[in-house]
């Protein structure tokens, strides 16, 4: 079997060359697979491909393969794809970051369980035996961990558990070569969802294999900026291809949003209570809301008529709303007291409460409150 590392670089002239190194020895211990690397190099100013170069005179799996410009991880991703599907022949094509965050020694239990028949395998740090750095800052580790709860809820992918990790193999044959690549998403880091999302559409067998997350060796981070809010948006419109439902569910949730933070601002303005306290009242009032147009409209072909069954189905409603409105009362003191009691970090922590909200309430929503006889 064929494997052709996808690995894109920007100033990463320090670690590529310790990387090649690298990958030729753990390729020597499976002699029974053939390898190649192909570089897929942004123009970086520090002189990362001419490193690249000196490496292709040392080894002949080394390719390299320049941006016409540099669009974002996903576009070289996909940039490198194209070029090895047509150019190299692999039977399996596999993502992976130049800075040594990925164990190269990794790589064998992706090659294993491509082996095994997989379709997709998966650097997992999400389940048993993975792990992300624990010199992570919190921040850092509260929304990578949250964040991947958040797309598996929306998408209802249940048995995935890292959507975001950059270390993974997938099949070409029947699988890549099926998929349009120009309609993947995202130019940025999110493309990895869409393509998952898509590959488990088309029935792929997906595997899970733990690797332990390291902190960069040198340089400097690749990762976009807007990342949360790029994944936020494919992870919504991927479900608004497949749940009318949702969709409603997502513009009642613009309603409450709105009448949230109108109400909570004004609480805030006039100091009537402390921050957390003005945060949670506005949430209270804001459900009642919701609750009212999700039946009316959202969930119309399941809406509750009969007055007993809607007391009852609002009184779980508020129950299970309570769960983010609980998380929001510690949130926005946790962000307030601990950084600065400021308008910006005050919105920016409710914000995120709604965010985990949307995700807990649609799920209980729809399959306690609304769920189809």
């Amino acid at each position: 079997m064929k494997f052709v590392l996808v690995i894109p670089t920007y100033n990463e002239a320090e670690n590529i060359g310790k990387l090649i190194d690298a990958l030729s020895r753990v390729f020597q211990e499976m002699p029974e697979s053939e390898f190649e690397v192909l570089v897929v190099e942004g123009n970086s100013p520090d002189g990362t491909s001419d490193v690249v170069k000196k490496k292709q005179k040392e080894y002949k799996f080394v390719h390299l393969l320049m941006e016409e410009e540099k669009a974002g991880l996903g576009a070289a991703y996909i940039y490198g794809f194209k070029y090895a599907m047509k150019n190299l022949n692999p039977d399996v094509l596999i993502e992976m970051d130049a800075d040594f965050q990925h164990d190269p020694k990794d790589l064998c239990k992706l090659v294993e369980a491509m082996m095994e028949g997989n379709d997709s395998v998966i650097g997992s740090r999400y389940i048993k035996g993975g792990s992300i750095p624990s010199e992570w800052a919190f921040y850092r580790k509260f929304f990578s961990v949250v964040g991947n709860w958040v797309v598996k809820i929306i998408l209802g992918i249940y048995d995935v558990n890292d959507f975001t990790t950059g270390f993974k193999a997938t099949r070409v044959k029947g699988l890549l070569d099926k998929i349009n690549l120009d309609t993947v998403l995202s130019s940025g880091f999110s493309y990895k969802i869409d393509l998952l999302y898509k590959l488990r559409k088309m029935g792929a067998k997906i595997k899970e294999v733990p690797i332990k997350f390291g902190l960069r060796n040198r340089g400097d981070s690749k990762m976009e900026q807007d990342n949360a809010i790029d994944t936020l948006r494919i992870i919504l419109y991927l479900r608004y291809k497949d749940s009318e439902s949702f969709i409603r569910f997502c513009v009642v949730g613009f309603v409450g949003f709105f009448t949230d933070m109108g109400i909570a601002n004004v609480l805030y303005s006039f100091s009537f209570f402390p921050p957390n306290v003005s945060a949670t009242t506005s949430a209270l009032i804001a459900t009642f809301v919701t609750y009212y147009l999700n039946n009316m409209w959202s969930f119309s072909d399941r809406k509750i008529v009969d007055f007993r069954k809607t007391l009852k189905s609002l009184v779980v409603y508020y129950v299970s709303s309570s769960v983010p409105i609980i998380f929001r009362f510690w949130f926005v003191a946790y962000i307030t007291g601990q950084f600065a009691d400021n308008f910006a970090l005050y919105n920016f922590s409710i914000l995120v409460s709604i965010i985990i909200g949307l995700v807990w309430n649609y799920t209980i929503y729809s399959k306690i409150i609304w769920r189809r006889s």
